[in-house]
């Protein structure tokens, strides 16, 4: 029995050292390339297992505070206009504005275009679940008012997110996921501190960023991933049209400075279900990549791509 138990012992001290070696050569890999990508004021992680939740899962009703950093939200734009119908806008860094100004971005063009409030609930590095997470929050409903006008601005990347656990292997805090089952979506509450910690993994973190890549990549996955999508859409909508005991008008605006895959699928299924859906290439032949649309070093829109789109997205949803 002491030789079975030492012989149990030894392997999982072997298993142990052998996935914490493969952690370190990955950590070393990407922090070396992080920088290819990112731009130099930010600082990559220290090596270490330290899975939590970021802020915005525990203290929503502070997150939206207006600081301009990866870690806070937008405050609303064009309260002045308070006699009017508010506009809700959904979506990662871009519909956030990450490195702009609270002036320099979409909300706050469109808000002074329209002369109505903007409620910019984007949150960087987000997906379709942060913006259902929040449909589902009592706090959502504290802090946005009823409106009929919904906008979610999305990219292709956002199919990748609403896959993985950790938006990139060298972070440390854990996204909001959900599983499906039954055409229904289910939040995972990580209060499991072991599987945590197992999911904090930096080899955990590489397998599940690949996996999502392959399923992405395979086209016999598309209708899978559209349909997930569109969910995520749906319930998100009918949280608000339950809350708000009324229709609204969802828009979907597809940015496509980089190839959305299986754009025409995704599309039809939206118009299926009563979504608004354009895409910056029906708006401008301009390639939103160029520099004069796209920060270099960061890969976002400029100012002046939003300059430029805003009046185009105005008349293109008929937004009055």
């Amino acid at each position: 029995m002491k030789q079975v138990l030492k012989i149990i012992i030894f392997n999982i001290i072997f298993f142990s050292l052998i996935i914490f070696a493969s952690d370190l050569i990955i950590y070393k890999i990407y922090a070396n390339n992080y920088y290819k990508t990112h731009p130099k004021i930010y600082k990559i992680n220290k090596f270490k297992y330290m899975p939590y939740l970021p802020g915005y899962i525990l203290d929503l009703k502070n997150f939206f505070n207006g600081e301009n950093n990866l870690y806070s939200g937008r405050l609303p734009d064009g309260l002045q206009y308070k006699n009017t119908k508010p506009i809700v806008l959904f979506g990662c860094s871009y519909a956030f504005g990450q490195y702009l100004n609270q002036e320099q971005i979409f909300s706050a063009k469109l808000s002074n275009i329209l002369k109505r409030p903007v409620y910019n609930r984007a949150i960087s590095g987000g997906s379709f679940q942060h913006m259902y997470m929040q449909t589902l929050s009592p706090i959502f409903y504290e802090d946005v008012p009823m409106t009929d006008t919904v906008i979610y601005i999305m990219i292709g990347d956002h199919y990748r997110r609403s896959l993985i656990r950790y938006f990139d292997i060298l972070d440390l805090h854990i996204l909001p996921h959900f599983s499906q089952k039954n055409n229904k979506l289910h939040q995972y509450n990580h209060k499991n501190n072991f599987l945590n910690f197992i999911y904090s993994l930096y080899t955990i973190k590489y397998f599940n960023h690949i996996n999502a890549a392959k399923f992405i990549n395979n086209p016999k996955n598309a209708d899978k991933l559209t349909d997930l999508s569109v969910l995520y859409f749906k319930e998100a909508k009918n949280e608000l049209e339950k809350h708000w005991n009324k229709k609204i008008n969802f828009y979907i605006i597809l940015y496509e400075d980089w190839e959305i895959p299986y754009k025409e699928q995704l599309t039809q299924k939206l118009e299926k279900e009563g979504f608004i859906v354009t895409s910056t290439k029906d708006l401008t032949n301009e390639d939103l990549r160029t520099e004069k649309w796209q920060m270099q070093d960061n890969y976002h829109p400029t100012e002046a791509a939003w300059d430029m789109l805003t009046p185009k997205i105005i008349e293109r949803l008929n937004l009055n």
